[in-house]
């Protein structure tokens, strides 16, 4: 029994250590909330009113770190708000900014030019001690416009059979390009983001954003995108003959390939195969190829054949020859 009144009087005696332990705590709290203190607050910061002919070269600050110093209990208010701190730059408001330039042009901004308007949202009791960075500056370019030719990007896998028809076209051909005069002046050709085709077996068509990497040179596009259009046909192997036929032959003398014919071999697009009756192929021999040393073999050079072929080889690649002085 005597155990039990011992335990309930000890709990009792923590009972009222804990209170007055949390007492002396709060008061202390409350002492230490009335004296000053510094401490750092972030503010995040935006900017508006670019001037409309120039471009921004450099990276901007996006925060300010500032210390201030104020009465713990505003600050502790100040720093509990839910909104977090931001404010936005008016460029308009630069000395020179909008002034038409000829080349790259440097200005500068003090931070204490907006400490006024920082104070009035951090209020009376709080001052400022310190701004970092201390000054922004702003490096600008003239900007130009230009009319530029459009490159794609692609890597193309197909399924068994299928190739490309053809090249594959770009709607617009070309985009009208602005930015830094430093980059337009220079540039004569733009490219697209890299795209990936997997095992094609139709025509298709996607529309594509230039490579970002513009972005980091502040370029702009008009149009923004632009349209890839792949043509894809199913392909068969065919083969034919084909004569060989003789140039620069002197007229002294009669020349004569062996074989004098040759084997072609390609892939053909399925809706070109009825085409073939009337293409035209034509394969030669050079006899300037001949030199002193007398070559044993020429190579066979094919002149001409239809563009929707591929993958054209020649079967003998080079042929043996015989000439003959005429009387």
């Amino acid at each position: 029994m005597n155990s039990i009144f011992h335990k309930a009087s000890d709990n009792r005696k923590l009972y009222v250590f804990l209170f007055c332990l949390s007492l002396s705590t709060f008061f202390w709290f409350l002492n230490a909330l009335g004296k000053k203190f510094t401490t750092d607050v972030v503010y995040q910061v935006s900017y508006n009113h670019f001037p409309s002919n120039k471009v921004v070269l450099n990276e901007l600050p996006k925060y300010f770190k500032i210390k201030i110093r104020g009465f713990g209990f505003d600050l502790m208010t100040y720093k509990l708000k839910i909104r977090k701190p931001s404010f936005t730059i008016n460029l308009s408001k630069i000395d020179g900014i909008h002034q038409p330039i000829d080349s790259t042009q440097q200005n500068t901004l003090a931070s204490s030019s907006f400490a006024s308007y920082i104070a009035s949202q951090l209020g009376d009791n709080i001052e400022i001690k310190e701004i970092y960075p201390d000054s922004i500056h702003f490096l600008l370019d003239v900007k130009k416009e230009k009319l530029v030719k459009i490159i794609p990007i692609t890597k193309i896998n197909f399924e068994k059979q299928y190739q490309l028809f053809g090249k594959i076209q770009v709607k617009p051909l070309t985009t009208t390009v602005r930015g830094p005069s430093s980059i337009i002046d220079t540039l004569e050709q733009v490219y697209t983001d890299r795209i990936f085709f997997q095992n094609l077996s139709k025509t298709v068509t996607k529309s594509v954003s230039f490579n970002k990497k513009y972005a980091q040179s502040q370029l702009e596009f008009n149009p923004s995108k632009v349209i890839l259009y792949v043509p894809v046909e199913k392909y068969t192997e065919t083969s034919i003959m084909v004569n060989i036929a003789y140039v620069n032959v002197p007229d002294s003398i009669t020349m004569k390939a062996i074989p004098n014919e040759i084997e072609l071999k390609f892939m053909v697009p399925l809706s070109k195969m009825e085409s073939l009756t009337n293409a035209k192929f034509s394969a030669e021999i050079d006899y300037k190829q001949i030199n002193e040393n007398y070559n044993h073999k020429l190579k066979v050079e094919i002149k001409e054949y239809p563009s929707y072929i591929q993958s054209l080889t020649l079967n003998p690649g080079k042929v043996e020859y015989i000439l003959r002085k005429q009387n």
